[in-house]
């Protein structure tokens, strides 16, 4: 699904990923908020724009949504930051498959990952 022509995911799509809820994603994200940019990492809904989306995208349940975080790639990898161990192995997964598709292109952006955190260990 896009928005603005950016592939997006909603809150209760990358909570399912992560095989936890939308609670902890909020948290997560309210916890590192200075980490996270509007229009990068996620892009927030109001009640007008979501009725202006809902037009060009099916999803059950908007009507009587008043806000609505749609999360980027970058920003649901930012999430994923916080998910240790199988969790968020899978998380990453899943996140790669929707927003990748293609197994050529899950490669390209595993290695990008494993690089990036090798320099983060690196740093450290």
């Amino acid at each position: 699904m896009e928005y603005n022509g950016i592939n997006v995911i909603t809150t209760k799509q990358l909570a399912t990923f992560f095989h936890t809820n939308v609670t902890r994603i909020y948290t997560i994200f309210n916890r590192y908020k200075e980490k996270f940019e509007e229009g990068k990492d996620y892009f927030l809904l109001s009640k007008k724009d979501i009725e202006e989306w809902s037009k060009s995208v099916h999803l059950p349940g908007l009507k009587h949504t008043s806000l609505l975080y749609l999360w980027t790639d970058q920003g649901a990898f930012k999430i994923a930051q916080s998910f240790k161990g199988l969790k968020a192995w899978q998380g990453y997964c899943n996140c790669i498959h929707y927003f990748y598709g293609s197994e050529e292109d899950w490669q390209t952006v595993l290695n990008e990952l494993f690089e990036k955190m090798a320099r983060k260990v690196a740093e450290k």
